[in-house]
């Protein structure tokens, strides 16, 4: 990543997606094993929808300018 900054946030970045989802693994999982936590299940039915909205709802803008003269 050429830098130090970049490469920690790019890192955390995938850890928490892959927390994410393994928590939307387990808690679907339980609910249908009937095995329910109501706190999981609410959090992970939150970032789902959160997923959601990331992937289908929200607008794409690209950058019009550049910040580094190349």
């Amino acid at each position: 990543m050429n830098n130090a900054g970049w490469t920690w946030f790019a890192i955390a970045y995938q850890c928490g997606f892959a927390y994410a989802v393994s928590l939307m693994i387990y808690q679907f999982g339980g609910l249908f094993t009937g095995n329910v936590n109501v706190i999981g299940l609410i959090a992970a039915c939150a970032v789902l929808g959160v997923m959601i909205y990331m992937l289908f709802f929200k607008k794409y803008q690209e950058s019009t300018k550049l910040t580094k003269k190349v």
